[in-house]
């Protein structure tokens, strides 16, 4: 049920991973285009202004004068209300057919009393303000607004909100014209707040619509993985009967045809066979969930020695060396007869996988919250490639070690589910030519 439920949580992360890079793209290059829209169009403006000597143009030629402030050489503006009567009497439907044929955004008469444009010397004395409307600024933070700009030396860019083009109109004055953006700016900043909101509660949605959809999708392949573990389950059941018929009356054989290797050949399969169904029926189990873990406090340096300790006979018979370095007095909380499986399984690994003369040594010891469990041998060791592979079930390393060693391949696999059962990780390690190691860590309380 775990391939199942990884199946499923896969499903939902891929789903809401592209529904996010959709989305993410989708709203991303919508803010974009409209911010580069209203930049450009806010410039496209100014330019307009700039090349009309900072007013919006009358809809046919007239003879009103364009009122205007000379300014002192100090620089200082005087009577900045001073306006032309004629500009403010401009048809307001002249406006909106000249927006509209600029393309320029729809804006309210409030706006646009906030565009107005000023002429400089080089050395930044203000010598006259052009302005169609009455507007927001005073005195000193329309000479300070210039100042700034004058400063930033670009020829279009954005000082607090407003955005600016200056154009050259000869060798000693310019023309800067000037238009309050902070409005559209604030409207941009809500639209994206918005698409942000928007792009949150759609991955909200999408989890919670994906999860039923996900175990909608995946019901064939669960239906399909539990029949074949339960064949498994039934099939194994089933052949342990059979295989114990057969492995007592082999001993009923051997006390009238002794000494006979046909016979000792077939005893040793029945044997193996015994083994495999064993470990496949456990596997099965495991898989469905069914394996029952009894859960106590238990010494686990003295179930390590217990363990292993009759393997020093094999190792001493096999010309190898097996030494040990087991913190005493660890109390673990765990299954005790499953953990010394694991123990098991991972010494009988490194005395069939090394060679004459190789040292296995066994360690372990307390790491804070974790207990952990090593078993290191030197010999061919394991290529980097294989060092998950090796706990797939029925995959072995080198293939030329299987009559040789006997086994299945079921082992690793066994020991590594046994560790997950008990919240920790069996992992491994190796160095080729030189050495392998597999490292145990469960923690010390489930």
């Amino acid at each position: 049920m775990k391939v199942i439920k990884q199946l499923q949580v896969k499903f939902v992360y891929s789903m809401i991973l592209i529904e996010m890079i959709v989305f993410a793209a989708i709203l991303l290059s919508l803010n974009l285009a409209i911010t580069k829209r209203e930049s450009q169009e806010a410039k496209n403006f100014l330019v307009y202004l700039a090349n009309n000597n900072g007013h919006m143009p009358r809809p046919k030629p007239f003879n009103d004068k364009i009122i205007t402030n000379n300014y002192p050489a100090s620089g200082f503006i005087n009577d900045i209300d001073a306006t032309s009567s004629a500009s403010r009497e401009r048809p307001e439907d002249f406006i909106h057919s000249l927006v509209n044929f600029f393309n320029i955004e729809q804006v309210t008469e409030t706006n646009m009393r906030n565009y107005f444009s000023v002429k400089v010397l080089n050395n930044g004395v203000i010598v006259e303000l052009i302005q169609d409307f009455p507007l927001n600024y005073t005195v000193e933070e329309i000479s300070n607004l210039t100042q700034e700009i004058l400063k930033d030396g670009k020829t279009s860019n954005y000082i607090g909100g407003v955005m600016y083009y200056i154009k050259e109109l000869n060798n000693t004055h310019r023309l800067i014209c000037m238009v309050n953006r902070n409005s559209e700016l604030k409207t941009l900043s809500k639209f994206y707040l918005y698409s942000t909101l928007l792009y949150i509660l759609s991955i909200i949605v999408s989890v919670i619509i994906s999860i039923p959809i996900s175990k909608y999708m995946i019901h064939p392949a669960e239906d399909a993985f539990l029949k074949q573990k339960q064949f498994i389950a039934d099939a194994s059941h089933e052949l342990k009967t059979p295989i114990a018929v057969i492995g007592a009356n082999i001993d009923v054989l051997e006390s009238e045809i002794r000494n006979n290797k046909w016979l000792e050949y077939i005893k040793a399969e029945n044997q193996r066979m015994g083994e495999l169904v064993k470990d496949l029926l456990y596997l099965a189990k495991n898989d469905a969930g069914r394996n029952e873990l009894t859960f106590c406090n238990f010494d686990f340096s003295n179930a390590v020695e217990n363990s292993v300790l009759p393997f020093e006979v094999v190792a001493f018979e096999a010309g190898k060396t097996l030494e040990f370095n087991i913190e005493k007095n660890i109390i673990c909380n765990g299954d005790e007869k499953s953990l010394k499986q694991v123990f098991i399984i991972l010494v009988d690994n490194a005395l069939k996988n090394s060679e004459e003369g190789a040292k296995i040594t066994v360690t372990a010891f307390q790491e804070g919250q974790k207990i952990v469990y090593k078993v290191f041998n030197t010999g061919a060791g394991i290529p980097k490639d294989e060092l998950e592979k090796i706990f797939l079930r029925f995959y072995r390393s080198d293939s030329s070690r299987v009559r040789k060693t006997g086994g299945c391949g079921l082992g690793l696999a066994i020991a590594r589910a046994i560790a997950t059962d008990h919240g920790g990780t069996l992992v491994a390690d190796s160095q080729v030519g030189e050495w392998a190691e597999f490292t145990l860590t469960i923690p010390k309380k489930r």
